[in-house]
């Protein structure tokens, strides 16, 4: 009924050929607004795709991520459901990532296939894909010390920075963080300059936009 709900309610700022969605998942502690400062980077140059971010309680327990799983899961699912040949695209920031790798799981037991999986800064500790997808990319930094304390370690196990199995990709970040390990995480999906960098080309290579990034680049140069 609306005409232009594909592109936010705003065709004369946006546009939508695909109609492709991009999921956002903040961490604990954490809530939408987490994303504010690299939502529109990611949305007109990283996926070249609108975005939602999805709300969850952001407790900082096994049990809110669980449900946060859920939560995630199913609106990406009835989404989904009324748009079938949409690839599913999930970043997800600290145990946002945890709860994307779960929402992942609940998706892939619902017959949905999850095309490309971000996780960023994710403390990796007892959350584990139990189903393929078509990218699954891990950004870390050694400086970040929330990603190795994120969490119960009588839970979950230690943590780690890399996922078995994932693109795992290491951030250099200058000395300034050495000093300021708390700095180290939040810096990772709030800077643009950092998905521009590290995530953007691992994105290009796997070609799930190649085509469309190129032909935008062509129009944006003849134009």
């Amino acid at each position: 009924l609306n005409w232009y709900a594909y592109v936010a309610n705003n065709p004369l700022k946006y546009t939508d050929p695909s109609g492709h969605k991009v999921w956002l998942v903040h961490g604990t502690i954490s809530d939408p607004s987490t994303w504010d400062n690299s939502k529109n980077y990611i949305e007109k140059e990283l996926f070249h795709e609108p975005i939602k971010a999805l709300p969850w309680s952001g407790k900082n327990s096994d049990g809110a991520r669980v449900e946060g799983a859920e939560i995630v899961a199913n609106e990406i699912y009835n989404y989904h459901k009324a748009h079938p040949k949409e690839p599913i695209r999930i970043m997800g920031h600290s145990h946002g990532g945890n709860v994307s790798i779960m929402a992942t799981n609940i998706l892939a037991k619902r017959g949905m296939h999850v095309d490309t999986l971000i996780t960023i800064a994710t403390p990796i500790r007892g959350y584990r894909l139990e189903t393929d997808v078509g990218q699954h990319i891990n950004v870390y930094n050694y400086n970040d010390i929330i990603q190795i304390n994120g969490g119960s370690i009588w839970v979950l196990g230690d943590a780690k920075r890399k996922y078995p199995g994932a693109e795992n990709v290491e951030v250099k970040l200058p000395s300034y963080f050495i000093k300021h390990p708390i700095e180290a995480h939040s810096v990772m999906h709030s800077s643009p300059n950092i998905l521009d960098k590290y995530v953007k080309p691992l994105l290009l290579q796997h070609n799930f936009s190649e085509a469309r990034y190129k032909n935008l680049m062509e129009n944006r140069a003849t134009h």
